[in-house]
């Protein structure tokens, strides 16, 4: 079909199509280099412009994102009426002033975002990037971090080497993040086997899942197939993933010493890279961490400026939480959508900081563990500090003062990035106020003080309540020396102004165009006075007849209705108005003449005053509007950067010493408020345990309001505790509440339990069902084994494993078998576990006999026959308990009677050992009789009856002397094998004598 001919005139302007031209080629090049998901901003005058290319006959529009972005940012898409070949060209856009609105709204939903912005040269007016933004590059202008405290941005490098001892890969995964909210970064670094499953990658999935990044760059020499499935198994949650193959030539650099040397010089100290082992020891790590700064200094060369040196992640006073172990015992949050608040995860739950330094450090103290026995001592006797009734008044007038101080560690981020509004400046100088206020609450303290000292760099002879003194107290005279704080409050934006935030003194310059413009607007005023004050002389005084009128483009002028117009031409035409030949003169010596004053329709009601010296005044004031403006701008700039220079790393050391008293008196509110006891670090030769007494589950005795949460005793040593008990009793919730309780006492926090001695772990392995990561693609079972084989490599004394139904997703035979195989390695480790388990059979094994150091316990529940239902007491007891399965618990809670009669009759008949006692059958020779159990083993089902007086010695009436054969006490349950053995011929040897007679004893009947 030929095209349809275009009916509307299209002008065609050179300027514009190579305008649209270049638009489309940015695009182009920018989609290459970032995907698909990239909105190209233009500057053209005082917008921003998106383009596209629309065809008349479809109605499609290429070439860009246009229609995302305009669903995006909620805008209008107009017709440009240019073409671009045959094709014409449609826009969309926002004026310049909104860009930090729309960047927000564009990165927030996934998009990298190009700005171009104009540039003249001579007569030319030409494109350059100003800034690439993307999700994890993005710092907006606010200072409220109260929804998202963090922006990390990561780099992974991973890559494959043969191995030097077997024929068998090694892969070695480095990882980099940067905190742009922040400046601090974190890299690390880890080698094993490869097998491409996901305990492969489980260091990787923590490091993730610790700093939750919003973007992501993966450098590899994978196939893209096998890229994605590391994505799965390694827990990366955000869309914005950028992949690098190892041979592109940036990552090729990256890879050689020479280059990495370079870039960190770059960023940090000349010799850092010498001096710092680190990026030596850890070359796939600092590769990661070298990418990873030139991807920010791409986007952002800003964003780079002043970063802390990166932590090492690897260092050796961690715990490690291997095997998933934040998400399964809920520490983090899994699944955002729950609904829960503050009881979605322990992290929720803990987390009062008031601050979002405060919160940032708590939640990277309980997501890092530790075993430094000195560092949590330390923690723990500030806390009990803190809850001394005299220093625990302070704390909810502390917690008032920290929950009003900005961002200030953002501010400073800002601040590098010349991304602060004076607004922001406000909130900092009220900030440092409150920290001042805060700081003087702990100043006769000194225990607090040292223990703020500890922490923070200051000179060897002032404590921390005279450095922050001196410290805010320089910045508050800096900012109130150079800004009008008040005028500061309002103003959101670095370059219009409508008032002057300059204080007097600071720029000769502003200040004489200042004096300039208040003379113009002393003659503005003055002229405006005059005309009411002579209309004021025939009605009422207080009445502004002649009222300022302003626009953006026209700047201000006078206007007055029509009516009121034609009386004031009359006033100024009096001759007793106007003396000294028609001149006003007015206060300031300026004058003009009545003759000269015109009226000019402005509007259908109003009509404006015109005459030179109001013109000329108008004009100036206008043009002086924006000279002070930009004048501003430039000298508020200037500011900023000595402001920068002077005291950046006291910003920095403030935000540090807010974050501390913060997480401070945190950890004693917490411990208060939930009624958290203090940890006791003991002394163990052999290795590391935990005796807690009145154990809680800090998550759930808040959720379950319906009844009292009943607390345990637990200890393990180089023990280990098979857990059993019916389901729904709280097999795994007592076994997540140890790992819990151990993961917070390592943190430093107090812990929900009555006491709690432990001597602190070096690593805690987790296998919780609920969390089989089943997106990943594995079996349970191949979920299960993986995990059990990173536990047997890596579990030593110091360990704590926690399972629940290891080997659930395979067979009877072989789940019992490895079951019973892995207790027994183990056991050999004198590692602590616990096991929650059903597997009743493994008791009798003898292999199970012989481990001395493991203990069988269970859940006390208990059967309610008469209201036919099961009580659970929770409580947990010696020995395994009794054999209450599943069947029980679907009837308590009403499954359907066929259903559940079907389920029952098949597992008595496959497994009769499970009946309960009101399944077993009357014996046809003695209704008084039940069947149950086998009297002599007692272990089997009894299926028999035998008369321990035979029968055959009863006469005719079935008498044997002088009871009847029949009689109860006569009939005994038996098993078919101990049956068979009773009368087994006299040649042939038995395994006991075979009972006669029932006899009472003072401990019950006996058989003899």
């Amino acid at each position: 079909m030929p095209p349809k001919k275009n009916t509307k005139s299209v002008t065609r302007d050179d300027g514009e199509v190579s305008t649209s031209q270049e638009y489309f080629n940015l695009t182009k090049e920018y989609e290459e280099k970032y995907g698909k998901n990239t909105v190209v901003l233009m500057q053209v005058g005082s917008f921003f412009e998106v383009y596209g290319v629309k065809n008349e006959e479809t109605g499609d529009i290429t070439q860009s994102n246009i229609l995302e972005f305009s669903n995006i940012c909620q805008m209008n898409i107009a017709d440009k009426r240019v073409c671009y070949g045959n094709q014409k060209v449609v826009m969309a856009g926002f004026p310049t002033y909104a860009i930090d609105k729309h960047v927000s709204v564009l990165t927030n939903a996934g998009y990298t975002v190009p700005v171009f912005i104009q540039h003249k040269e001579g007569n030319s007016v030409i494109h350059k990037l100003d800034k690439v933004y993307s999700t994890g590059t993005y710092i907006s202008y606010d200072t409220d971090s109260s929804i998202k405290i963090t922006n990390n941005i990561m780099c992974i490098w991973l890559e494959t080497f043969p191995s030097k001892h077997n024929n068998h890969k090694i892969i070695v995964y480095g990882a980099a993040i940067v905190n742009i909210f922040t400046g601090k970064s974190n890299i690390f670094q880890h080698e094993t086997q490869f097998y491409m499953n996901t305990t492969t990658f489980d260091e990787l999935e923590k490091f993730v899942s610790v700093f939750s990044p919003s973007e992501v760059v993966i450098v590899s020499n994978f196939e893209q197939r096998d890229i994605e499935t590391i994505i799965q198994y390694s827990g990366i949650q955000t869309h914005v993933i950028h992949k690098v193959h190892t041979n592109e030539q940036k990552a090729v650099n990256c890879a050689s010493q020479k280059y990495m040397k370079h870039i960190i010089s770059e960023f940090f100290d000349e010799d850092t890279y010498d001096v710092c082992s680190e990026f030596r020891e850890n070359c796939m790590a600092t590769q990661a961490f070298c990418y990873l700064l030139n991807f920010m200094q791409e986007h952002n060369p800003d964003l780079v400026r002043k970063m802390s040196l990166p932590d090492l992640n690897n260092t050796t006073d961690r715990l490690i939480l291997a095997n998933h172990t934040l998400a399964q015992l809920n520490i983090i949050q899994v699944d955002a959508g729950d609904g829960k608040g503050q009881y979605s995860s322990v992290l929720s739950l803990l987390n009062k900081c008031c601050s979002a330094m405060g919160k940032r450090k708590f939640q990277y103290q309980l997501l890092n563990p530790t075993f430094n026995e000195e560092w949590l001592q330390y923690e723990y006797d500030i806390t009990n500090h803190m809850l001394l009734e005299h220093n625990f008044v302070f704390i909810e007038k502390c917690r008032k003062q920290l929950s009003q101080i900005r961002d200030i560690e953002k501010i400073c981020r800002q601040l590098v990035m010349k991304k602060m509004y004076p607004s922001s400046m406000y909130h900092l100088y009220s900030s440092i106020g409150r920290v001042q206020q805060i700081n003087d609450m702990f100043m006769d303290d000194s225990y607090i003080c040292d223990y703020l000292c500890s922490n923070i760099s200051r000179n060897e002879n002032q404590n921390s309540y005279q450095f922050m003194k001196e410290g805010c107290f320089a910045i508050h005279e800096f900012l109130n020396s150079h800004f009008n704080m008040d005028l500061c409050r309002y103003c959101d934006s670095s370059v219009q102004f409508s008032d002057n935030i300059i204080k007097h003194g600071i720029s000769m310059e502003l200040d004489a165009l200042i004096e300039e413009q208040n003379e113009c607007k002393r003659t503005f005023d003055l002229i405006h006075e005059y005309f009411n004050s002579i209309m004021g002389e025939t009605d009422k005084a207080d009445v502004e007849y002649v009222r300022v009128h302003e626009t953006e483009k026209s700047g201000v002028t006078l206007q007055i209705t029509i009516k009121r117009s034609q009386i004031l031409r009359k006033l100024l035409d009096q001759p007793d108005k106007n003396k000294n030949n028609e001149i006003i003169t007015l206060a300031n010596g300026q004058s003009f003449s009545s003759k000269d004053v015109k009226f000019v329709k402005a509007s259908v009601s109003n009509m404006e005053l015109e005459f030179p010296l109001l013109h000329d005044t108008c004009k100036k004031l206008l043009a002086l509007k924006e000279k002070v403006n930009q004048r501003i701008a430039i000298v508020y700039s200037e500011v900023l950067v000595q402001f920068e220079n002077l005291y950046f790393d006291s910003l920095e050391t403030i935000a540090e010493y807010v974050s501390m008293i913060d997480i401070m008196q945190c950890k004693a509110y917490v411990a208060k408020t939930y009624n958290y006891c203090c940890p006791i670090i003991g002394n163990s030769e052999t290795g590391s345990f935990v005796d807690a007494k009145g154990l809680r589950h800090c998550l759930i005795e808040h959720i379950q309001q319906n009844e009292i949460y009943v607390t345990n005793d637990i200890l393990l040593k180089e023990t280990g505790i098979l857990l059993y008990g019916t389901n729904a009793v709280g097999k795994t919730s007592l076994i997540r509440a140890l790992g819990i309780a151990t993961v917070m006492a390592q943190a430093g926090l107090f812990v929900p339990c009555s006491s709690f001695l432990y001597k602190p772990y070096t690593a805690i392995f987790s296998r919780i069902l609920g969390n089989d990561n089943i997106f990943k693609g594995l079996s349970t079972f191949a979920v299960e084994m993986s995990e059990l084989r990173i536990i047997l490599k890596m579990a030593n004394e110091r360990s704590m494993i926690l399972g629940d139904e290891l080997c659930s997703g395979t067979e009877m035979e072989s789940a019992l078998s490895i079951f019973v195989t892995g207790l027994m390695r183990l056991h050999a480790l004198r590692c602590s576990f616990i096991f929650a388990t059903h597997f009743h059979e493994i008791i009798e094994y003898d292999e199970i006999k012989e481990l001395g150091r493991l203990y069988l316990n269970h859940m006390a529940v208990r059967y309610d026959r008469e209201l036919d239902c099961i009580i659970y007491d929770r409580k947990l007891k010696e020995g395994s308990g009794p054999r209450i399965y599943g069947l029980e618990v679907c009837k308590a809670l009403h499954l359907e009677t066929d259903f559940l009669e079907s389920a029952y009759a098949i597992r008595n008949k496959y497994y009769p050992e499970s009946r309960g006692e009101l399944a077993n059958t009357l014996t046809v020779y003695n209704t008084h009789k039940i069947r149950g159990k086998c009297e002599i083993c007692k272990k089997e089902i009894g299926e028999e009856m035998h008369h321990m007086q035979q029968q055959k010695d009863a006469d005719a009436n079935g008498f044997i002397g002088s009871f009847h054969k029949n009689h109860k006490a006569n009939l005994l349950t038996v098993c078919e094998s101990c049956h068979q053995d009773i009368h087994s011929s006299p040649n042939e040897k038995k395994k006991k004598p075979s009972p006669t007679i029932r006899k009472k004893t003072t401990s019950g009947y006996i058989l003899e």
